[in-house]
């Protein structure tokens, strides 16, 4: 059974026209925010599955909070495999949190990306190419089973941008995790 344990169960997702999911290892390409991506490959694309199980979930609940969703993908095993990975792109509007200084609401998103996982130790900052993120670290304990999650978070262009990293394992949490040095600015237009 597939269960999407990183994006938030409360928290309408859609997702932005103007960005496109990647074939199997092909870059991820946001035009809006202005990067590349380019996630590992053999991963299968849930983000329309999952945008639409969360909205159906955020009516009900009648929430006003609204992530998107720029990109959703899974391993192909059981999400009880000891090889399940999830990678996510979630955004919030920067200025529908502006109460907060950005160290803030870098940290609010981070954990309405984790979900009900729990935040294990400080946040770190770390510098990746261009960009600037805080870096998070969750798990989530279903059980005999760990989940663990890394949350890079970052501001670009008035969005607080997360780059959602899951695995059941240590080792192929750090596996998937490199795929985040592969980020690029996109050349101005």
């Amino acid at each position: 059974m597939r269960v999407a344990h990183i994006i938030l169960a409360l928290v309408v997702i859609r997702v932005p026209a103007s960005a496109q999911s990647p074939a199997a290892g092909s870059p991820f390409t946001d035009p809006e925010l202005g990067f590349r991506y380019t996630p590992p490959g053999e991963l299968r694309d849930f983000t329309a599955v999952d945008r639409e199980s969360v909205q159906k979930r955020a009516a009900a609940s009648h929430t006003t909070k609204v992530l998107d969703v720029r990109l959703s993908l899974q391993s192909p095993s059981e999400d009880t495999a000891p090889d399940w990975h999830q990678i996510g792109i979630e955004t919030y509007p920067r200025e529908k949190l502006d109460a907060l200084n950005d160290r803030a609401a870098i940290r609010k998103v981070s954990r309405w990306v984790a979900g009900i996982g729990t935040e294990v130790g400080e946040p770190k900052e770390s510098k990746i190419g261009k960009f600037h993120f805080t870096v998070s670290a969750f798990e989530l304990h279903e059980g005999q089973l760990v989940k663990h999650a890394s949350v890079y978070t970052t501001i670009l262009k008035r969005q607080v941008v997360s780059f959602a990293f899951s695995a059941n394992s240590q080792d192929v949490l750090r596996k998937i995790e490199t795929s985040i040095n592969s980020i690029e600015p996109l050349p101005p237009q």
